[in-house]
């Protein structure tokens, strides 16, 4: 009788190609997941990017002094389409370099809102700041300050955006 012989080789290359193959897969389908999530991810914010783009091309507004008053700055809504001003975001440029952020007007309550072709007077002068979370922060001296830039904010449906694009600048 013949002994037959089994060829090792030929069955380890079977197991290491089925393994790999296996390997493949499973990363593959590990990547189309993730992938997908962050695509996912990525149309949700450009939408709303997209919304607020849109939505803010009707923003325009303009920045005056009052006469008599330097410190008093008179905000006009120019906005089209009955959009109001549901607040704004200050940027005060300091005369030593300094950039201080104020949210102090960030949300008008209903009677506060800067209506369509409306306007209001903020009087800037020794102003006490307001941060992100709403706490008090620096005393800003009208001395100091050599350019204002307002962030205008409107309301879009459910959420109110900042309209970055339509920032104004006014500078002493």
């Amino acid at each position: 009788m013949k002994e037959k012989k089994f060829n090792k080789k030929g069955i380890s290359a079977l197991v290491a190609t089925v393994l790999l193959t296996v390997f493949v897969i499973s990363l593959g389908l590990v990547v189309i997941n993730w992938s997908g999530k962050l695509v996912e991810e990525g149309i949700e914010k450009s939408q709303s990017k997209i919304g607020s783009n849109l939505e803010c091309a009707d923003v325009n507004i303009k920045l005056e002094e009052k006469l008599g008053l330097p410190s008093t700055i008179i905000i006009k809504n120019n906005n089209k389409n009955n959009l109001e001003l549901e607040g704004f975001i200050g940027r005060f440029f300091k005369t030593n370099g300094d950039v201080i952020v104020d949210y102090a007007n960030n949300d008008f309550s209903d009677d506060k809102k800067i209506k369509a072709f409306g306007a209001r007077e903020f009087n800037f002068d020794n102003i006490q700041t307001v941060n992100v979370a709403g706490n008090p922060g620096v005393t800003i001296k009208w001395s100091d300050i050599n350019r204002i830039e307002i962030i205008p904010r409107v309301d879009i449906g459910e959420e109110i955006v900042n309209c970055d694009v339509r920032k104004v600048a006014w500078e002493k």
